[in-house]
């Protein structure tokens, strides 16, 4: 016996396949992990969708809690929503938790259009009353 078989033409084919399909989308961009204005198609997106976006609108809730640290949570609500030039809500989150408050519910409200334009956060806190979170969301334009 002399070592390996030869492959079959079919085998072959195979592996070529297999080689250009995981490299093909490694060589679909010129340049390096970026996306520039060259790499999309006229329209889809540019400074007109992106420079008027509101991004980080924010909005402090205190906390409702009376004493910190006695083992009683308090929920605390709070809502933000996107000015009328920007209605459309998008990627909302609470800042300045410590370890003793969480993010009970998080819902949606709707804008004129029938998207989210702002939410509504309830926050369970055993922190203190003189605790605030801070709730953000960015806003995009209408087009």
């Amino acid at each position: 016996m002399n070592g390996f078989p030869r492959p079959s033409p079919a085998m072959l084919v195979a592996v070529i396949s297999l080689i250009v399909a995981i490299g093909g989308t490694a060589v679909a961009l010129p340049g390096k992990k970026t996306v520039g204005n060259g790499d999309l198609r006229n329209g889809s997106v540019g400074a007109r969708s992106l420079g008027r976006a509101k991004l980080d609108h924010t909005k402090v809730v205190a906390s409702a809690d009376p004493v910190a640290g006695d083992g009683v949570f308090t929920q605390a609500e709070g809502t933000i929503s996107c000015p009328s030039k920007a209605p459309f809500a998008f990627d909302p989150s609470i800042g300045n938790m410590g370890p003793d408050a969480f993010e009970l519910r998080r819902n949606s409200l709707a804008n004129r259009f029938g998207g989210p334009g702002g939410y509504r956060f309830i926050i369970s806190t055993d922190e203190g009353p003189d605790v605030g979170y801070t709730m953000k969301l960015n806003c995009l334009p209408r087009r």
